[in-house]
């Protein structure tokens, strides 16, 4: 409540206490305003005294009271009209002072007349108006009090201005000044009262409130002063009552026209600053709730914000709507006391999409008969939160790199002359931490001291140029090399003296270190490359030779600054793709080797051993060729293979004089029966024996021959020295013919020499003679270690199988006492032998005479005692068929 409303209503009060002390003490001026023709009654004032008292209980808002308070104005008022229009009295006109109030000059004392009965009734239901929680009834009380007013101002200045006399016909219209001016005090009152509620003079709470007072107050006034100018103009008789009216009538059209004009261009000026202040806040992300939360108003710019139309947010509540968490009770309450509330929330859009928004909401109430609002004011910070996240993520990946790689930043400006480091930066330097605090000439002079030089930057810094300048530091702690490298980058400003520098600098001591290892390793390797017995070449992906050892000059006949960039078709002609393409080595996988032909200076083929790698320089795949030459090594080879010829046919000769005494016996058979016949042939002829006896004697005397021959020549045949003839051989006629060889042997009587064919054994691909000698070796083994066995009988058994991949296998098997661990793990190797007189030969020849034919040669000791030797031979069945 204003503290006019109060001081009006004081005012009032005492106008009335006047009128009632004039009655009890008979002062008739006090009570008519010194115009005793028309005094305020006793009732009279004792109404306003209670209307007085219900508007500020109205204005506390204490609705019961009020209403119990005015009960008595309205039943004096309308007490007072009612016996006026019935003409019937009903004895309360003399309720006070009855003594006084009956020596008054008017037809009834003691009542309230017309007017002031009107005006109690107006102003008491102005004052409950005010109170009431219809909207509607609230805007009523300002018409009742403007309309008591005008009456009051009207009907209470016609007797001081001497427009009108008191009488019985002018009863009706008049009233005295003190009930005028109580009347039109409490009225300004209540209108008062309901400025707070309806037109506040606050700029933050709303527009036009002083152009609406003051269309009020004319409103007012004028038909005040229109009626009193008629009044007045009538009375003075300055004109007919015709010109009176055209005049007032004219008067008061040309002030409502002018009434109208200024207000329409005042509230269109205030309409307009409004509109435009409107239309800012509605481009803005701002809505209006209750303390609920339920939308009051969308603007625009929350319809953009947020996706929904203002038709579907109002009435809505805003915290669902957009997702954000809803304002606490005790929050509530601080906005309801004034306070500002404002934080970042994750608000989310129509489509689901999550913004990261401001929110700032503050309390208002515009008139206290409203509840109070919230307005709530967006602004998307979406976009912000992004970038602040991108910065904190990007110094957070600068600081790890600057921590994983022992980076160090410094910065320095002239302005201050203070040097701030980050990083591993006082460590590179040498300093201790935060002990630093010097300028830029304290900072040289511990380089210099420390480093023995400092980055190159002559003279002042204001004669420094611009842009980077790197250095490198070299510090020796322990005879250790401590190497700092970094880059300064100098800043000029646009002011006179704006030079800054900033600098980077890291550890390049173990760098250095590793350059060095490299070089010292380099240098090493490159020694080493020169110094190997074996060529080497490295070729680019482009078929292109990028180095050239010194062997390899000694090898093809060329320097290397000859070579170098040609292609490698040039030494390697045959190594090419079947596109013609010059073949890359190593490129298609691992390292390869392989026997080819190269070419040295004058064109003659040389036979080569090369072996391919990869190795990956950079992002080129290069291939390294280390070259042999094989000429030295294939003339070896030859002669070890003639050697090896010349020892086959000693083996074979030392085989047949061992089987001597046998063969001789083998012959003694044929030779003595052919005697025989011969003998008996010459007897039948001398005693003329029958002819056909004799042919018949003769024939079996040339088989015993031939048979003799057969055997000569098998020795002859065995015994010769040739070149390997590989040949289609029945294997059965091998073998039959090697036990028949072996057979003559007589060193270990009592040896059974059993074969046992799996199968029908094929034809073999293989030299007779070689095979044989495999076999007879072989047998002989068997002899020697069956020998001086007694305590079971001695067997050796040679047997045949036919297996999967083609090849048939041959295996020679005695029940002697098997082979030595030591020939066991190294079966093959040359002078190793458990004969007394052995010369380890023979396993070492045997196995190279069955890999000759394509075959493999094993051994192994049988379960139950003895040992078995087996190799295989490619049957002819299965070369027909591949040669097909």
């Amino acid at each position: 409540m204003t503290p006019i409303v109060p001081a009006l209503v004081l005012a009032a009060q005492l106008v009335c206490v006047l009128a009632l002390c004039g009655w009890a003490f008979g002062l008739a001026g006090l009570s008519g305003g010194f115009f005793g023709g028309y005094r305020m009654q006793p009732l009279t004032a004792v109404a306003f005294m209670t209307i007085g008292f219900g508007i500020l209980l109205s204005g506390t808002s204490r609705r019961g009271f009020t209403g119990w308070v005015m009960a008595l104005p309205l039943l004096i008022g309308g007490s007072a009209l009612g016996q006026e229009l019935s003409g019937l009295s009903l004895g309360i006109d003399r309720l006070l002072f009855p003594g006084s109030v009956v020596h008054q000059f008017r037809s009834y004392p003691g009542r309230p007349g017309v007017l002031p009965a009107l005006g109690i009734l107006l102003l008491a239901l102005a004052s409950l108006a005010v109170i009431s929680r219809a909207p509607a009834v609230r805007r009523l009380s300002v018409v009742f009090s403007c309309v008591a007013i005008a009456a009051a101002a009207i009907s209470g200045t016609l007797l001081p201005l001497g427009m009108s006399t008191p009488g019985p016909e002018t009863r009706y219209a008049l009233m005295s000044l003190p009930s005028a001016l109580t009347i039109c005090l409490l009225a300004i009152a209540v209108v008062a009262l309901r400025r707070q509620y309806a037109w506040p003079g606050s700029p933050d709470c709303g527009f036009g409130s002083a152009t609406i007072q003051t269309c009020l107050l004319l409103c007012v006034s004028m038909p005040v002063v229109s009626a009193l100018g008629h009044f007045w103009a009538e009375r003075a008789g300055h004109a007919s009552a015709e010109m009176i009216e055209i005049v007032q009538a004219v008067a008061q059209v040309a002030l409502s026209c002018g009434l109208i004009a200024w207000a329409w261009m005042r509230i269109a000026r205030e309409s307009g600053a409004r509109s435009a202040v409107n239309l800012a806040l509605d481009s803005a992300p701002v809505s209006i709730t209750d303390v609920d939360g339920r939308i009051l108003r969308w603007s625009a710019g929350c319809e953009r914000l947020y996706g929904w139309t203002s038709e579907q947010a109002l009435g809505r509540f805003q915290q669902k709507l957009t997702g954000t968490p809803p304002i606490s009770a005790a929050g509530i309450e601080a906005l309801l006391g004034g306070a500002r509330h404002e934080n970042e929330v994750t608000a989310y859009r129509r489509d689901g999409r999550a913004l990261r928004v401001l929110h700032s909401c503050q309390a208002v109430q515009p008139r206290s008969d409203l509840p109070p609002m919230v307005v709530h004011s967006m602004t998307d910070i979406t976009a912000r939160t992004q970038a602040e996240r991108a910065v904190l993520a990007s110094d957070a990946r600068l600081s790890l790199a600057i921590d994983l790689h022992e980076l160090g930043i410094f910065e320095w400006s002239l302005a201050t002359d203070r040097f701030v480091f980050h990083g591993h930066a006082e460590r590179l330097f040498a300093l201790a931490p935060g002990a630093f605090e010097g300028g830029i000439e304290a900072w040289k002079q511990h380089l210099r001291a420390t480093f023995g030089t400092t980055f190159h930057t002559p003279g002042p810094p204001e004669t420094w140029p611009a842009g980077r300048h790197p250095f490198r530091l070299v510090a020796v702690e322990g005879g250790i090399a401590k190497v700092v490298e970094g880059t300064a980058h100098i800043h000029h400003g646009p002011g006179e003296g704006d030079i800054s520098m900033i600098g980077i600098v890291m550890d390049a001591t173990e760098r250095e270190q590793r350059a060095e290892m490299l070089k010292s390793r380099e240098s090493e390797l490159r020694s080493i490359l020169e110094t190997v017995p074996e060529a080497m070449i490295t070729i680019d992906g482009d078929g292109r030779i990028r180095s050239f050892s010194a062997t390899a000059e000694t090898l093809f006949g060329y320097a290397a600054t000859e070579v170098l960039g040609q292609d490698v078709r040039l030494l390697l002609p045959r190594y090419v793709r079947p596109s013609g393409k010059p073949v890359v080595p190593g490129q298609d996988g691992a390292a390869e080797t392989r026997i080819t032909a190269g070419l040295d200076r004058h064109g003659n083929e040389l036979p080569i051993e090369i072996a391919i790698g990869a190795a990956e320089v950079g992002n080129q795949r290069i291939a390294i060729a280390f070259i042999r030459n094989l000429r030295e090594q294939l003339a070896a080879q030859a002669r070890i293979n003639e050697l090896r010829e010349q020892l086959l046919h000693a083996s074979r000769a030392s085989a047949m004089g061992e089987m001597g005494a046998g063969l001789a016996h083998e012959l003694n058979q044929p030779l003595t029966a052919t005697s025989n016949l011969l003998g008996a042939i010459d007897l039948m002829m001398a005693r003329e024996g029958d002819p056909e006896q004799v042919r018949c004697m003769l024939e079996l005397a040339r088989q015993e021959v031939l048979r003799a021959g057969s055997i000569i020549r098998r020795m002859r045949a065995f015994a010769a020295k040739g070149e390997l003839d590989i040949q289609a051989e029945p294997l059965e006629e091998v073998i039959g013919e090697t036990l028949q060889l072996a057979r003559s042997r007589r060193r270990a009587p009592g040896v059974r020499l059993r074969y046992r064919p799996s199968v029908a054994a094929p034809s073999v691909l293989a030299d007779r003679i070689q095979i044989q000698q495999v076999l007879v070796n072989l047998l002989n083994n068997a002899f020697d270690a069956l020998a001086g066995l007694n305590d079971r009988q001695p067997e050796i058994i040679i047997s045949t199988r036919q297996l999967n991949d083609g090849h048939i296998m041959v295996s020679v098997i005695d029940n002697g006492p098997g082979l030595p661990e030591a020939i066991i793990n190294r079966p093959f190797e040359t002078f190793s032998s458990t004969k007394v007189n052995g010369m380890g030969l023979g396993l070492s020849i045997c196995r190279r005479i069955v890999e000759a034919h394509g075959g493999r040669f094993s051994l192994r000791n049988v379960p139950d005692g003895g040992a078995a030797v087996e190799f295989t031979l490619p049957t002819f069945a299965e070369l027909e068929l591949k040669a097909g």
